[in-house]
């Protein structure tokens, strides 16, 4: 494989089109947001790539959607790409999804699901609350705590139900891993001033382009905010607006802060997660010569 990852709203998926182009080879999103039929906009989904896009578009929005099924479909869709004598280019945000196909890792999704935990699990959370069971993982498994927001409760679910029913914790898990397919893999980088303006030109043009609409056409399709897809940034804060009667720019303010944060997010796990083998390309080298940046893709040798 080769992988793009970055922040958002570094140009990722312009870049790693034009390497599956260059190469004859077909994209793989990563981004844990556009799987989502209908969620288009917020989530500067590429309708028409030049080359063929698996993982967009392959679950409802109504449904909840987890890395293990995320691993199950990416990994069938780069088998088929492979065995049609083409390259794979894996592009996206969303750590865990790249971790699952760069690692061999038990996320408790092998076999057969265990719902019933799942289920008590949810019940807990809807009787005792988010931080009760936020202090639950704490005690569990204190550093994969420290990575995730008590009120990402998907996540702290997700880390729980990892424990409770493998017997391992997700940060036993997440080291010191050697990737289980030869790759190369790359991380756009971008100057955090010129990054903070680029999100803030991207956030107004998803909205030029009819982001509230996008939003109230979920929700008139049975979407709710409660959803597991609505959770995603660009999304979740339109709740105020539709359910309180909040303003557009309050909107547009929070979307701004939510993704600034989210890329710093990214920046720090790119830059620690796969430290020992990726290979850093500045945005401004893609943008004043690409050809130049194509290069180094080609030059870098694959790792495992």
């Amino acid at each position: 494989m080769i992988i793009v990852g970055g922040a958002t709203a570094t140009g990722k998926s312009a870049f790693a089109e034009f390497i599956a182009k260059s190469k004859g080879g077909e994209l793989v999103s990563a981004d844990s947001m556009q799987v989502y039929r209908g969620m288009d906009i917020g989530t500067a989904k590429d309708l028409s790539p030049a080359v063929r896009l698996h993982m967009v578009n392959v679950a409802s929005p109504k449904e909840p959607f987890s890395v293990v099924d995320y691993k199950k479909l990416a990994t069938e869709a780069i088998e088929h790409i492979s065995a049609r004598g083409k390259e794979a280019v894996v592009v996206g945000g969303t750590g865990f999804y790249i971790d699952s196909l760069l690692y061999s890792m038990d996320y408790g999704g092998s076999g057969e699901k265990n719902e019933q935990l799942m289920s008590e699990l949810k019940n807990e959370l809807s009787v005792k609350g988010a931080k009760h069971m936020y202090a639950r993982l704490q005690e569990i498994d204190p550093l994969t705590a420290e990575k995730v927001h008590f009120n990402n409760t998907v996540r702290v679910l997700r880390a729980l139900y990892v424990y409770l029913s493998t017997g391992r914790r997700i940060s036993e898990q997440h080291s010191a891993f050697k990737p289980v397919e030869p790759v190369k893999m790359f991380v756009l980088t971008e100057e955090r001033p010129v990054l903070r303006e680029k999100i803030a030109l991207r956030v107004d043009g998803m909205l030029r382009s009819g982001l509230e609409n996008e939003v109230r056409g979920l929700l008139e399709s049975g979407v709710d905010f409660d959803m597991q897809s609505m959770q995603g940034i660009g999304y979740k804060e339109w709740r105020r607006y539709f359910e309180y009667g909040d303003s557009k720019d309050s909107v547009r303010e929070a979307v701004i802060k939510n993704t600034n944060a989210y890329a710093k997010r990214q920046e720090t796990w790119f830059n620690n997660r796969y430290k020992n083998f990726v290979v850093k390309i500045p945005c401004a080298l893609i943008k004043n010569d690409i050809g130049a940046a194509f290069n180094i893709v080609e030059v870098t040798e694959y790792r495992i």
